[in-house]
């Protein structure tokens, strides 16, 4: 049975903690790390990758510090940083043949891996294209079908939505709930809504700690009653906006301000409970407007 446990994980950068002695467990099924900017996510997953080591701390595979695991660990792995590295002249085909041939996946397995993972990400079109040639979003799926070349146990994707069109998202969205039957899958995301729709567990993060963890339900436990509802007038909204962290507003055709407000106490006296959603928990447990 995989398991993958973070062990007192920390990551200094002289005076900067970037992740804060983290112990976690992570197993089969898909974990979603959501957190602002600067939270510690993409530092976490660099060193869960092996790209960085703790400080402190240690990231044990099935009970073997991955560091010493070498190349038994790499086979395990697939990864999606934020920045995906390529040859800009490579042919999109090229470049996962290459990737291919690197990750140690037989040739004639290879060719037909290629295959499926075009059409899985919707490039099986684009497969003589030069890389230089695609779109943002396309380059982003390439990320994603190299990512999956090795069939890896174990799959980290660091923001894999960033450049995705609406239609493509809910592609990415159906492709790994898919594969979370089998593996583990941690994705790290700032937008709610691609963790929202597929995570089988949640974790929040701020300031280089979790802060929490569970499935959506328990997740959304955690602000039960603390979410409000009431319509003003744009002056009173506005007073309302400099007290209370707004979760959402919109206007009515008669020129007044529905408000979401996320609160530990009623924030007005017409304010009335309505039941929370994952950005209310993400905004009461950080302050902060993750889209």
């Amino acid at each position: 049975m995989l398991e993958l446990k973070l062990d007192r994980v920390s990551r200094h950068y002289k005076q900067k903690i970037a992740v804060d002695r983290l112990e976690f467990t992570f197993r089969k099924g898909i974990y979603g790390l959501l957190g602002a900017n600067g939270a510690g996510k993409t530092t976490l997953l660099r060193m869960m990758v092996g790209v960085l080591r703790p400080t402190s701390g240690e990231i044990l595979c099935n009970g073997q510090e991955i560091g010493k695991m070498g190349g038994e660990y790499r086979m395990k792995l697939g990864y999606l940083p934020q920045e995906l590295g390529y040859y800009p002249n490579f042919t999109v085909c090229r470049y996962l043949e290459y990737l291919a041939e690197l990750k140690a996946v037989p040739p004639e397995l290879a060719r037909e891996r290629v295959e499926k993972l075009l059409k899985i990400t919707g490039l099986q079109g684009s497969g003589k294209e030069k890389i230089k040639t695609l779109s943002g979003g396309m380059v982003r799926r390439l990320g994603i079908a190299q990512s999956l070349l090795n069939d890896p146990e174990i799959l980290i994707l660091d923001e894999p939505t960033s450049g995705l069109d609406p239609r493509e998202r809910i592609r990415f969205r159906n492709m790994i709930s898919s594969l979370g039957r089998d593996r583990m899958v941690l994705l790290s995301s700032h937008i709610v809504a691609d963790i929202e729709y597929i995570a089988d567990e949640i974790l929040l993060m701020k300031a280089g700690k979790i802060t929490e963890s569970g499935n959506l339900q328990e997740i959304l436990q955690t602000v039960d009653g603390k979410v409000w509802e009431c319509v003003k007038t744009p002056e009173q909204a506005e007073r309302l906006n400099q007290e209370f962290t707004i979760s959402n507003q919109k206007n009515t055709e008669d020129g007044r301000v529905v408000l979401r407000i996320v609160s530990d106490t009623q924030p007005a006296e017409d304010a009335a409970q309505i039941s929370p959603n994952l950005e209310d928990v993400y905004l009461y447990g950080t302050g902060e407007n993750p889209g």
